[in-house]
């Protein structure tokens, strides 16, 4: 029988079946939920037809399977999950997946996102992709038009390469229809706690330029959020303490009038995705998609996460942008034994931001050189990216009991990291000598590039109808390049350095699989993780010589580190209990992390990454589905993580039994939703969405770990209740609902934090609004 005759079977199969026959099975069902954009799933069109959840379709193991078929712990949610739920960017839908950490670990606002899956923290080591296009992690796309989000947990070493030794992130787009013309519009208005009015606007259409040949699909929003921090006038300062008796002097900057919701935010964006059908077997699938993103201010509280209130000496504007774009083209070849899909992708990231200098640059004349009147001083930062992906894979589909994927996938990244000339002006003056040529402060012109060369693969063996064994790997090569040019005061003059690194290895992985009934299977997994190592920048010898003699290493040691890897050990089951109407899946790990690519944070001012000791991170996942009546669901996902360094090795403040820092030790999500019928055509809406995101540490502004700032645990509630029809639906809904204020992270700052002063990145204070959408 082919998979043509067996879909267009018209009867639902109920008795045991072969796994390979129920995977052809679920691939034809998909391809009909697909098709006809179903939400519900009953066994029967008739009348003792049962309700059932609906499976979702995950592409995680680059083969189309349920989450329940899928050999992993993987979190999927659905586009009209997404829409129920009211996201709109990433912490929307992070705090729903367990064990999945994220905080502001990186300089500023735009790249500071940095997710960090079951403990495996740091830049790099969490995947993340649109589609097949990997894209920087710290990227936040606006969550419009999605089919679906997929986190897969553990090292995916071997399809997803570096950057996914954590685990991997995916936004999967809707595609073009080829043969129905629709769309909807979707609009939103909503005031927030200590702020203004936010407002947002979106659309979709699907138009079929050429039936069953050609179609498009066409979505554009705009936004503007409301700030909610003001600042206030500094007029004086303390010099001296109160142990040597204190001086207040006068501000010499001038006065300026109280500025309201400084950080007001604007966004707006575009995707176009074709879908052109050359012959009966062959597709391209173009697509580009557009953000940018306009800030006023930092959005960052001072001192405590409910503070909104800031103080300065001078006027100064810390304004923002992001703007990013990413093109790529995509052939899929279907033919009788398996597919080929082949994506070519160029990715480009341009921001710019700017924060005021003058606070941190007081403190330091005021408390270890010269105090002096507070100057005017700021820093700007500027990072362009650019990425070219390509891969190919091909996927099998025998008849038989073995299916393997194999691909090829090449990436060439380019990285500038640019800090234009920041002075402090009058510097010299103030202090009656020269510190600086021209009041310089900081100057400096950072590049980092990057290629990866790999070979994948995976094979699938059914050894019989409930036992199957994986086994794959990625063959790598990694070349890198750096160069750094710096100048000025914080610098220790003038400097310039420049390198090479290579790397080559094997990320191998195992998979046993076992259905103990028809409705429970277990797995067990074994699988490597890699990152990418680099080169550090400059180092000053004038500023650090003697410290990094004490630690019986050079500035030329400390130039490059090598990758980190870890070896990951996991088991889980996966269920569907009760005709369908309750799902469990439960997965538990080990983690063994090795050679840990660690920050040294030195006396002097300045950093480096080195290579050094091990660490191992513990836990489970637990996820809950059910439907109790028609019309009404809940579901609850619980995580824990115990990560921690087993061996520090030397690494600059790393003791044996700290913390992995950004980590939260619980996280948990609830969530509840009743539609039923309210007459006339219409349906109710009643919904919750709960979390808990658990305590965690962090060493952003820290030199030891020893010394980690606590982040409190913090739980949201947000509350839905609307009106909806097949065509249309109103919603009013209260987020954050207890106005908690949340410590996401102490921002590690352009420059450097001013001690005494935390900026903390928050969560957004309560918000109540209403939205509408419309579809045709």
């Amino acid at each position: 029988m082919n998979e043509k005759t067996f879909c267009s079977t018209k009867h639902t199969i109920t008795y045991n079946i072969s796994r390979r026959l129920r995977r052809k099975l679920f691939a034809c069902t998909a391809m009909i939920a697909t098709a006809g954009g179903l939400t519900t799933v009953h066994g029967q069109e008739a009348e003792d037809s049962t309700l059932m959840l609906e499976e979702i379709t995950v592409t995680a193991s680059k083969r189309s399977q349920s989450v329940q078929e899928a050999g992993l712990s993987v979190t999927a949610i659905g586009s009209v999950e997404l829409e129920r739920m009211g996201a709109d960017n990433f912490t929307d839908f992070a705090v729903r997946v367990p064990n999945l950490g994220f905080g502001a670990e990186s300089d500023g606002r735009f790249s500071a996102n940095s997710p960090a899956i079951r403990g495996i923290f740091g830049d790099g080591t969490t995947g993340f992709y649109i589609d097949d296009t990997p894209i920087p992690a710290s990227i936040q796309p606006r969550v419009i038009d999605l089919s679906r989000i997929e986190v897969l947990r553990g090292p995916q070493g071997s399809l997803y390469g570096a950057r996914s030794m954590g685990g991997t992130i995916r936004l999967i787009t809707k595609q073009p229809s080829l043969d129905e013309t629709e769309g909807n519009v979707h609009a939103k208005l909503s005031t927030v706690k200590e702020g203004d009015l936010n407002w947002a606007l979106d659309g979709t259409v699907n138009i079929p330029l050429a039936p069953e040949k050609f179609a498009a699909r066409i979505t554009a929003y705009y936004g503007e959020n409301s700030g909610i921090y003001d600042e206030h006038y500094l007029p004086t300062w303390t010099e001296g303490d109160a142990g040597d008796g204190v001086t207040v002097h006068e501000n010499i900057g001038p006065a300026f009038e109280t500025k309201e919701n400084i950080d007001d935010e604007t966004y707006r964006g575009f995707q176009i995705i074709g879908l052109a059908q050359v012959t009966d077997n062959l597709t391209f699938t173009p697509k580009f998609m557009y953000q940018k993103t306009d800030a006023d201010g930092l959005p960052f509280a001072d001192y405590e996460a409910s503070n909104t209130d800031r103080y300065r000496f001078y006027d100064i504007d810390e304004p923002g942008y992001e703007e990013w774009w990413l093109a790529s083209g995509t052939v899929n070849w279907e033919f009788d034994k398996g597919t080929i899909v082949s994506t070519t992708s160029y990715f480009d990231r341009y921001l710019d931001e700017t924060e005021e200098m003058t606070s941190f640059l007081h403190w330091l004349f005021n408390n270890a050189i010269v105090p002096i009147d507070p100057l005017y001083s700021d820093i700007s930062q500027s990072e362009d990216f650019t990425s070219f992906a390509h891969e190919t894979r091909y996927t099998s589909s025998f008849d038989g009991p073995f299916q393997f994927t194999l691909g090829v996938f090449y990436q060439k990244n380019k990285y500038t990291r640019f800090y234009p000339n920041s002075y402090m002006v009058g510097m010299n003056d103030a202090l009656g000598f020269e510190i600086s040529p021209d009041d310089l402060i900081y100057y400096a012109r950072n590049i980092f590039n990057t290629e990866e060369y790999a070979a994948f693969g995976e094979a699938t063996m059914d050894f019989n109808d409930w036992l199957s064994v994986t086994a794959g790997g990625r063959l790598y090569e990694t070349k890198t390049y750096a160069e750094n040019d710096a100048d000025g005061f914080a610098n220790g003059g003038p400097s310039y350095s420049e390198g090479n690194q290579s790397e080559n290895g094997f990320n191998p992985k195992v998979l046993v699989q076992a259905d103990v009934s028809e409705d429970v299977n277990v797995y067990a997994s074994a699988s490597k993780g890699y990152r990418i190592g680099g080169i550090n920048g400059n180092l000053s010898d004038a500023l650090c010589g003697d410290e990094l003699a004490a630690l019986g290493i050079t500035s030329q040691d400390a130039r490059t580190f090598n990758s980190d890897s870890l070896w990951s050990y996991e088991a889980g089951v996966k269920s569907k209990l009760a005709d369908n109407r309750l799902s469990v899946n439960a997965a538990g790990y080990i983690i063994k992390w090795n050679d840990i690519q660690q920050l040294n944070r030195l006396a002097c001012g300045f950093q480096y990454v080195g290579n050094a000791g091990k660490a191992e991170s513990t836990g489970f996942e637990l996820e809950a589905s059910a439907l109790l009546a028609e019309g009404l669901t809940m579901s609850f996902a619980v995580g824990y993580t115990d990560a921690k360094i087993t061996d520090a090795a030397g690494a600059v403040g790393v003791s044996v039994g700290d913390k992995i820092q950004g980590v939260p030790n619980w996280t948990v999500s609830s969530t509840g939703e009743y539609i039923f019928p309210v007459g006339g055509g219409y349906d109710g809406l009643l919904r919750y969405d709960f979390n808990y995101y658990g305590r965690s540490f962090s060493s952003n502004n820290e030199t030891s770990a020893a010394t980690q700032r606590l982040r409190p645990s913090w739980t949201a509630l947000n509350l839905r209740a609307g009106v909806m029809t097949e065509e249309w639906e109103v919603t009013l809904f209260v987020d954050n609902v207890t106005d908690e204020r949340a410590n996401l992270a102490d921002s590690r700052s352009l420059a450097a934090e001013t001690p005494g002063r935390q900026r903390l990145v928050t969560n957004r204070p309560r918000t109540i609004g209403l939205e509408a959408r419309a579809r045709f």
